[in-house]
């Protein structure tokens, strides 16, 4: 009997409406506890908690969390509740003066929230493979890549000049930009390298008689190379800049050669200078190239799109979009540790501050691994709940249960064979790390509603606090969420006849695990932030903080 009954509580109850005005109740008396108008989203270390009660013969008192509460006239009543961090589950029972009883618990949510749309700055790390900073670096290699040296050289009026000679440029070409990034023990060391150029200039020297035309040219390599270090974001947000050492030019594959072009005795004088003239070249190419590159870095690195990707997924059938983007870059123990970002939306509207986050520093980060933010999957499951993720109906139960349960059901309702069940959850989730075991993660779901009907007529109103534990097994690339245990705390809100209030509870106590699973959707999939050079998940173990989950990478 408790098995057929599974689907009737295992979701919680939504409030009841029968009240004074209302058709009479076939039980012959009624109480109502209207908490329609409790803010559930808790902001600061004391509560007010509070609604309007009524009873058909008198209402006796009203307690929450076990003491008595100060109650109106018209019945409205309240009283300030001390809060402690995650979920608060407050007993609310109304009497009236005949012996009846009639509960209204609800529950309040107290951590920090996080709106939907806003960004996470840690929700996930890992360190970094040359693989995942050749991606990561695709926007700041690009921003740099268009150094034009030889642009530049053309541009000049002279190339030198001094009191004895001045020369102009008459001809430059470059090969393509090469832009490199690289890490070491320190950090990032951007690589620019300028090949294959070739500068043709002309010019004159005052001889001792006369003026001396010459020509020349120059060929070089030149690498430029600078030491970058990520500059965290003022607002907490995406990282868009880079402060850089001063650039280091090296001139390599160096040829320089200048000759008169008014006849030998000119040219042998010229050449007798070349020499003299290569070194002052070379010197001065290093030096105009690195206080330009200084510039262009300057500008290019202050405002720069490091790595940022929108994927879509589906969970419990809402279509969600996860927007990614790296938010640190830090040099730790010897490794690059990059630090990334999320923000998650949905279609919904659902009213609430926010996905509840829990607090835990970011734990130091091996190689092949991932570190995943608890909390991350706590913004998937709010985008999914505002969009009525967490709403639906379930499958028909024997309506023969209720009849044993709640004598007077079948004459009232005596060509009835099933009772249907509707199901909300009115709490987003609010998601933790559990390195105690028996899973990975532990998903707290406040005030999940179900409403029982038979023939279109309500019969029953159940409220369900649930703990799911969570073993998060690799498959298709991403894990799956497997139920490993559940824990329930179920109250009875509301019944149209007399029942076995507590049988029901019981019952609904200790089945709901079979149920559980469809909570989070059966087949459900949580893919991992799409990062470049991400291998597969192969193992997954909560860490000791309680906030973060280390997800084993293959190679």
């Amino acid at each position: 009997m408790r098995a057929s009954i599974v689907w009737l509580c295992a979701f919680g109850c939504a409030s009841p409406t029968t009240g004074p005005g209302s058709e009479p109740d076939p039980k012959g008396w009624n109480i109502t506890v209207d908490m329609s108008r409790l803010d559930r989203f808790v902001t600061a270390p004391s509560w007010r908690v509070g609604g309007v009660a009524t009873a058909t013969e008198g209402l006796a008192g009203v307690d929450v969390n076990g003491s008595a509460a100060a109650v109106a006239t018209d019945g409205a009543f309240s009283t300030d509740v001390s809060i402690t961090a995650g979920l608060v589950p407050v007993p609310v029972l109304a009497r009236d003066l005949v012996g009846h009883e009639r509960k209204g618990d609800r529950t309040l949510i107290a951590t920090a929230f996080l709106p939907e749309g806003a960004l996470a700055p840690q929700s996930a790390a890992l360190v970094v493979s040359n693989t995942t900073l050749s991606a990561m670096s695709a926007g700041l290699t690009s921003q740099t890549g268009n150094v034009d040296v030889a642009g530049e050289i053309m541009s000049k009026d002279t190339l030198s000049q001094d009191d004895r000679c001045v020369t102009w440029p008459t001809g430059a070409r470059q090969g393509t930009v090469q832009v490199s990034l690289a890490q070491d023990q320190s950090g990032l060391v951007l690589r620019i390298v300028i090949p294959n150029l070739d500068v043709y200039f002309a010019g004159e020297c005052q001889g001792l008689l006369s003026t001396i035309p010459l020509a020349g040219e120059m060929h070089a390599t030149i690498v430029v190379q600078t030491r970058l270090t990520a500059l965290p974001p003022a607002d907490g947000g995406c990282l868009s800049a880079f402060a850089h050492t001063t650039p280091t030019v090296s001139v390599q594959n160096w040829y320089f050669d200048v000759w008169g072009t008014a006849g030998p005795l000119q040219d042998w004088i010229v050449s007798m200078f070349r020499d003299q003239k290569s070194a002052e070249a070379r010197a001065q190419l290093a030096t105009e190239v690195g206080t330009r590159a200084d510039q262009l870095l300057a500008e290019k690195l202050a405002s720069i799109s490091v790595f940022e990707r929108t994927s879509e997924l589906t969970l419990l059938d809402r279509p969600i979009a996860m927007q990614l983007c790296l938010t640190a870059l830090d040099a730790i123990g010897g490794r690059l540790v990059a630090r990334v970002g999320a923000a998650t939306t949905g279609a919904g509207t659902r009213e609430a501050p926010g996905a509840p986050q829990i607090d835990g520093a970011l734990p130091a980060v091996a190689p092949n691994e991932l570190v995943l933010d608890a909390n991350l999957v706590a913004q998937l499951l709010f985008s999914a709940w505002r969009d009525g993720g967490f709403a639906r109906t379930a499958p028909d139960v024997d309506v023969g249960v209720l009849q044993v349960l709640m004598p007077g059901l079948y004459e009232r309702h005596p060509d009835a064979t099933s009772a249907q069940v509707a199901i909300d959850g009115e709490l987003p989730p609010l998601v933790r790390a559990t390195p105690s075991g028996p899973g990975d993660l532990r998903v707290e779901l406040g005030d999940l509603m179900v409403t029982v009907s038979v023939e279109g007529e309500r019969i029953l109103t159940f409220g369900v606090n649930l703990e799911l534990e969570l073993a998060l097994e690799p498959t298709m690339g991403g894990l799956a969420p497997k139920v490993l245990d559940s824990r329930a705390t179920v109250a009875l809100l509301d019944e149209l006849l007399d029942g076995a209030d507590a049988a029901l509870e019981q019952a609904v106590q200790v089945q709901i695990g079979g149920s559980a699973a469809q909570l989070i959707g059966n087949g459900t999939v949580l893919a991992l932030p799409d990062l470049p050079g991400l291998g597969a998940p192969s193992d997954v173990t909560a860490d000791a903080g309680g906030r973060y989950v280390r997800v084993k990478l293959s190679p």
